[in-house]
């Protein structure tokens, strides 16, 4: 938006010169009530604006601005302009009362003072006050109305400029070099355009505004009556004064332009610690346009005679600045170390577009607002509420570091004034997208900014990181950043943040992500291990990356940096380590949120006496040693188990393996392996010459019937199965295989069926574990039942001390709990992403899994 169209009033003195011509190109208007003053004076109207204020008498100092600002030709002739004028009473008012600028009379006002004064009352366009709530239509031309909250003025970023010196200068990196020079530098506090904030009847009526929300927003000094209209928040005693040149509305009191957010927090008194924390964001960005372009520099030297090799412009790192896009990156290249959700230094602020209106018209509609807690209310907080852990880690604000504090301001920042207001409280939510929990009498004081309202508060609203499971990886940057990164990439924050849910999660540090075994390497001949390391000077988004080594520790010179392949790693850790529920109520196994299960014992005896295991440690004999525990439980969602030694993983054996490795199961293995449920790719695809070109490698011999899911094989005994067999109710493949040679076909096929079918129904959906949270239901099969096409189901009763079994004809059967290595082992079965590369297969990503838990019950279930 070329910074927001303000180059028409960088030329003032250009209009002086071309006098009514300029004011008439620049004041045509769509808007209804809008009068065409340009080419004629209507009959019956007055005196021009200069004229009428002349002539009253009692406005000498308005007068007197225009006088000496060289703006009486624009005001005495044909024109399109608006004044919001004070008389003489006002300035007295004003000269005699503690006023911010600290002047006792018009002789005191400097030239950039008596700019401020006059240019930001004056707005281009003959407005009667109904009207300045208007925005015109990009579409039929047609006017908008009451949908104007604010609207921008003659006043220009150029009218003052302060001379930073470095003890002005914010305490942050950014700055310091200017510091450390002792360099004072020319620096603009934003260059777009500077915004009246006014409230017309119309506008409040249409944005659900009442009156009681008028009162708040003025600090309860105001009873609002319908049709009261104020601007800057200094009422309109008398509307619509009729000028041969446009407007004028006289103001109760002198109004002085509002600073934006940023510069208003700066310079209250009892927001010195938020405001520290505020102005990490910040820094001087370099004017870098050409000089024939019309810069910030050859303007700046223009208007004030100078010769200055380079004018800044103070800006905040943030997700939308600027003409409506994103500054995330340092003046002088790479990332911001954090990124607001807005720029609270933009006076041009707006939070979306408006596809009715035109770029230059789109921070009319609406601004911002800063929740900000005092300094007493941030004390409070950091050393006895909710961010004491942040006491506990840091010791001071000033150590806390910019990832976190970022969290902090984010929440604190609301996109939207109009649904802000205290009618609306209700419907501000959290990051979590959670009621935030806005109280009335929760904010100490208001105050306008140009681009927003500032809420100073006597609490501090957290971000829900800070009250999460996941806040003590955000504080612990040194030794959690991959997680906390993993975090970020994959959107996890909103699931972990949410407190609707009570979560235990586990959290390897940085030391327990160098021994994190490849799953990928389950289907190759050698096992490998990828260490996860973070570097926060690579590009944003890629600072994690990972190195390949063997079994023995050493490099295979394989270095992992693509994102999409560490992010599929780090999901598949993050599911494994985060529990729906709380893991310390007295059970031993808990469902992850990726569907896998894992142990937990001796969970009460906390840090270094409680251990946590995955398939992998469970059947290596590897538990996992919890280094720290921190309670989240007080306002937030759970605990957080902090893990040293290494990451919770998935075992590489599958329940073929499982099978085969106990004699026990034999019968039943035999029966699995020539059934064909077996499979070593998964939904391979073939080219016209039959070559396999793409499908899912698997890590070993997995079930073909598993879809990423978690499921219970319930194994009967041997002598079970061969009583079955004996009795003739269950065929084998000898059998099946002698009805073939026999060519008796049919039979063949019966046994078979019923082979699969005995099988099938001996697999169940859902894991079910002794030793888990009791529960009692009726589960599904893997066998359709042909008739109903549903399929068949087992009851299944999980105890404290086994779990009992009700067929689909009624039988009672029991896992046999009386051999601990017969019952709960832990299976998991993967796939692996493949695709043809040059002549060879190629995988490199887990493409999805399936969990499974083996049980030994005393006899078959049967379905029919």
């Amino acid at each position: 938006m070329k910074t927001e169209n303000l180059f028409w009033k960088r030329s003032r003195q250009l209009m002086l010169a071309a006098g009514v011509l300029l004011a008439g190109v620049s004041g045509l208007s769509s808007c209804k009530d809008v009068y065409d003053l340009d080419e004629r004076t209507p009959d019956g109207w007055g005196s021009s604006i200069y004229n009428w204020l002349d002539e009253q008498g009692n406005f000498t100092n308005t007068v007197r601005l225009i006088n000496d600002l060289g703006y009486r030709d624009v005001l005495a002739r044909t024109g399109s302009m608006t004044l919001f004028a004070a008389d003489d009473d006002a300035f007295q008012r004003f000269f005699t009362s503690k006023n911010d600028w600290n002047v006792g009379s018009y002789d005191q006002l400097t030239l950039a003072q008596k700019k401020l004064l006059l240019y930001g009352c004056l707005v281009k366009n003959s407005m009667q006050l109904g009207t300045l709530g208007n925005m015109p239509s990009i579409n039929d031309g047609e006017p908008r109305e009451g949908l104007s909250l604010r609207h921008s003025t003659m006043s220009s970023p150029l009218d003052s400029v302060p001379i930073m010196s470095p003890s002005e200068m914010p305490d942050n990196p950014y700055w310091q070099p200017f510091k450390d020079a002792g360099r004072s530098i020319v620096c603009m506090k934003d260059y777009t355009s500077v915004y009246i904030v006014h409230f017309i009847e119309k506008l409040l009526t249409n944005d659900r505004i009442t009156n009681d929300d008028y009162d708040f927003i003025h600090n309860g000094t105001t009873q609002r009556q319908s049709g009261d209209a104020s601007v800057n928040s200094v009422p309109v005693e008398q509307a619509n004064i009729r000028c041969s040149n446009g407007f004028i509305h006289k103001m109760k009191d002198v109004i002085l332009p509002l600073p934006n957010m940023a510069e208003l927090i700066a310079t209250l008194p009892n927001t010195t610690i938020y405001n520290r924390l505020l102005q990490r964001f910040c820094a001087a960005y370099p004017d870098t346009k050409p000089k024939e372009e019309k810069s910030m520099t050859l303007e700046y030297n223009r208007l004030y005679n100078a010769n200055v090799d380079t004018v800044y412009q103070k800006r905040f790192f943030s997700e939308k600045s600027q003409g409506g896009v994103a500054n995330k990156e340092k003046p002088w290249g790479g990332n911001a170390p954090g990124v607001l959700k807005f720029d609270p230094e933009w006076n041009a602020y707006y939070a979306g577009m408006d596809e009715e209106a035109n770029p230059g018209d789109q921070a009319k509609k609406d601004m911002a607002v800063m929740m900000v807690p005092t300094d007493d209310a941030m004390n409070a907080y950091f050393n006895h509420g909710a961010g004491k852990v942040l006491k506990d880690v840091y010791g001071d604000w000033d150590n806390v570091p910019d990832d976190v504090i970022e969290k902090l301001i984010n929440v604190n920042m609301l996109s939207s004034f109009i649904g802000s207001v205290p009618s609306k409280f209700q419907s501000i939510l959290n990051d979590a997208n959670d009621p935030m929990g806005v109280e009335r009498d929760s904010i100490q004081e208001v105050r306008l900014a140009c681009n927003g309202a500032i809420y100073l508060t006597k609490n501090v609203y957290s971000p829900t990181a800070y009250v999460s499971v996941s806040f003590p990886v955000l504080v612990n940057y040194e030794t959690m950043k991959v997680i906390d990164w993993a975090i970020d990439q994959l959107q996890y924050n909103v699931y972990l943040n949410s407190l609707n849910s009570y979560y235990s999660f586990f959290v390897p540090t940085h030391n327990a992500l160098l021994s994190y075994i490849d799953p990928v390497s389950y289907a190759k001949d050698q096992l490998q291990y990828i260490q996860f390391h973070y570097d926060k000077t690579r590009k944003q988004g890629e600072e994690v990356y990972a190195d390949v080594v063997d079994a023995n520790g050493a490099s295979t010179g394989i270095k992992i940096t693509d994102t999409g392949i560490l992010k599929n790693y780090l999901k598949d850790i993050l599911e494994t380590h985060i529990v729906i529920g709380n893991v310390e109520d007295g059970h031993e196994y808990y469902r992850t949120k990726g569907g896998t299960e894992i142990r937990v014992q001796n969970a009460k005896a906390g840090e270094h006496g409680m251990t946590v295991e995955g398939s992998y440690q469970v059947n290596e004999g590897l538990p996992i040693d919890v280094s720290m525990v921190y309670d989240q439980t007080n306002g937030g969602n759970g605990k957080t188990y902090i893990l040293d030694g290494e990451p919770i993983m998935g075992t590489r054996q599958t329940v073929h393996d499982i099978l085969s490795a106990h004699s026990e199961f034999s019968k039943f293995n035999e029966l699995m392996e020539k059934s064909g449920l077996y499979e070593n790719i998964h939904n391979m695809k073939y080219d016209d010459r039959g070559k396999g070109k793409s499908g899912n490698v698997c890590g070993g011999s997995n079930i073909s019937l598993f879809n990423t899911y978690h499921y219970t094989i319930y194994v009967p005994t041997n002598e079970s199965i061969q009583e079955m067999q004996d009795k003739g109710e269950l065929s084998s493949w000898e059998k099946v295989e002698a009805f073939e040679e026999a060519g008796n076909l049919t039979q063949k096929s019966k046994d078979s069926l019923q082979i699969m079918e005995f099988l099938k129904y001996h697999i169940q959906d859902n894991a079910l574990f002794v030793g888990a949270e009791p529960e009692s239901g009726v589960f599904e099969t893997a066998v359709i039942n042909p008739k109903t096409e549903r399929f068949y189901r087992v009851t299944a009763n999980l105890t404290k001390n086994g779990i009992d079994l009700v067929d689909n004809v009624g039988n009672q059967r029991h896992v046999v709990t009386s051999d601990a290595s017969l019952y709960n082992l832990m299976a998991r079965e993967w796939q692996f992403t493949t695709y043809w590369n040059n002549g060879q297969y190629s995988f490199d990503r887990i493409e999805t899994s399936s969990s499974a838990v083996i049980h030994l019950i005393d006899k078959p279930l049967k379905m029919k």
